[in-house]
């Protein structure tokens, strides 16, 4: 009997493929990479070294073999596929939307290029051109749950949270195991405030995938705008593990609720400026426990007056590990000490204007405005309110209008004829802000770090929020009991600001900040 003789590269393959079937993805990369040396112009080889790369977690390397393989062998749809997944898996969208194209021009029934064409203009904020994509999708695999699933995902971004229960409620009945579609199915119900549905999807999904971080961190945004603290920070913990999310690495011992007398704790911030600002009231807690506090902020924040015991000293830049007995992240504080919903209540102002300010309020109202957030941020497109629609406030009579607004909607007073007072050049940092704060009667503002900064000096703050709101603002009322001084108006219908509007203005001519 003939038996085809072993050759090395052949040899190369073999343990390559076992390693593969092991799971060994960086032994089966350094075999296939020996193999591309024996065989440099084999498409195949090339191919099956840039995908084990990527398996083993390392895109940048496996983009050499993959571009290669497609080079070798172009219009092979199986190499082109992959290279697109490399750029996406790089974040680079445009590469990636190229290659997807150029499948499609050899098949353009290709419902997983499209499909990924769709993923990556969303990805890069592009969510028109995303749903655009995925309406193609559609049309070529209409029965495919993978397909509605991800185009519910984008509806959701682009606001439209309604139509998008249509298609994930589509995805979930063709695929009852899809779990990333039954958590989207629970953020879609969630914006539509339908939350008894939302915690049954979340739960639905978390049973699916028990060990997926992104599932547990939507869960947590449900309990959380329930007022169910204890179980929502709990779960909330698992936002550090999500595939997006970077969180600050120290060599230092995470404080799980051990004794703090004459220790030494880094508490060091995680998300954006006014999570920075709402969550720093904790700290208290920290320094009541016999601890000293290095309480290491964003830039921006270094300059405030907290008014911290004297056992809490504010930095940002480097800091030196060597320096603490512990370290935890500030969102984890609520946490470590089991926080409720009656435990927010009552709190004093915690961050004090400027020492250097001086109080040049008039007869006038000054009412300080904030119309924008971070157009970054996941929810802007909710939160945010065209500047044309402030119309109605802006012609309220007696009333100097301040703006607080930074960042590129600062021009939207130039577009216009308003007489509203621009602050935007003078304010660098949050104690600028807090400064201007400290000398208005009002500060009307969206769901943005101004509110919290407002809210956290004490200030008079009305806050206007989207139909479905962040989860600290809870649900069905107008206090909040993160800041006593503020006041919250809601919408009563999805993108409706108008009426929000009207209720401000009918609020400020009866001067209730006054009161």
């Amino acid at each position: 009997m003939n038996q085809k003789a072993s050759t090395p590269l052949a040899d190369l393959m073999n343990d390559a493929r076992a390693a593969e079937i092991r799971g060994d993805w960086i032994t089966a990369s350094e075999k296939y990479r020996e193999a591309v040396s024996l065989a440099p112009l084999d498409a195949h080889v090339c191919y099956r070294a840039g995908n084990s790369l990527l398996e083993a977690g390392d895109a940048e390397g496996s983009l050499q073999y993959l571009e290669k393989a497609s080079m070798l062998a172009p219009g092979t749809i199986e190499f082109d596929l992959k290279l697109g997944e490399i750029f996406f898996s790089l974040r680079r969208f445009g590469e990636a939307i190229d290659t997807y194209k150029q499948v499609l021009a050899n098949d353009p029934n290709n419902v997983s290029a499209s499909n990924n064409i769709g993923i990556c203009l969303q990805e890069a904020g592009e969510i028109d051109d995303a749903i655009s994509a995925m309406q193609y999708s559609l049309r070529i695999a209409p029965d495919d749950p993978i397909v509605h699933a991800n185009f519910g995902s984008a509806l959701i971004k682009a606001g439209r949270a309604d139509e998008a229960l249509e298609h994930l409620i589509e995805a979930t009945s063709k695929n009852v195991k899809h779990a990333e579609a039954w958590s989207n199915l629970g953020v879609a119900f969630q914006e539509t405030l339908k939350l008894d549905e939302a915690l049954d999807a979340h739960r639905t999904a978390l049973a699916l995938a028990p060990n997926n971080s992104s599932i547990r961190y939507n869960l947590s945004m449900t309990l959380l705008l329930l007022g169910e603290y204890i179980d929502g920070f709990e779960v909330f913990e698992h936002r550090r593990h999500m595939p997006d999310r970077k969180p600050r690495s120290f060599d230092i011992p995470e404080w799980f609720g051990e004794s703090l007398v004459g220790k030494s704790v880094l508490v060091h911030a995680e998300q954006g400026a006014g999570d920075t600002i709402m969550f720093a009231r904790f700290l208290t807690r920290l320094t009541d426990s016999g601890a000293h506090i290095t309480f290491s902020v964003q830039q921006s924040l270094e300059s405030l007056e907290f008014r911290f015991a004297k056992s809490v000293d504010v930095k940002s830049g480097k800091i030196e590990p060597t320096d603490f007995d512990y370290q935890i992240p500030l969102l984890s504080l609520p946490n470590r000490f089991d926080i409720t919903l009656q435990d927010i209540g009552n709190s004093e102002p915690y961050i004090a204007p400027p020492q250097a300010f001086q109080n040049t309020k008039s007869d006038v109202s000054r009412i300080g405005l904030v119309w924008a957030g971070n157009p970054n941020h996941t929810n802007d497109l909710n939160r945010s309110i065209p500047f044309a629609k402030l119309a109605p406030l802006l012609a309220l009579p007696q009333i100097q209008w301040v703006s607080l607004q930074v960042g590129e909607r600062a021009a939207d007073i130039a577009k216009s004829n308003s007489s509203i007072e621009d602050l935007s050049a003078g304010l660098q940092n949050f104690s600028d802000t807090a400064a201007a704060i400290a000398n208005l009667d009002l500060v009307v503002t969206v769901d943005t770090s101004v509110a919290h900064l407002a809210g956290a000096m004490g200030a008079k703050v009305w806050i206007l929020l989207p139909y479905a709101p962040d989860w600290r603002w809870l649900l069905n009322r107008q206090d909040t009991p993160w800041y006593p001084q503020a006041r919250l108006f809601r919408q009563t219908e999805p993108k409706a600001w108008d009426s929000v509007i009207m209720q401000v203005s009918a609020a400020i001519a009866q001067k209730e900040y006054a009161i």
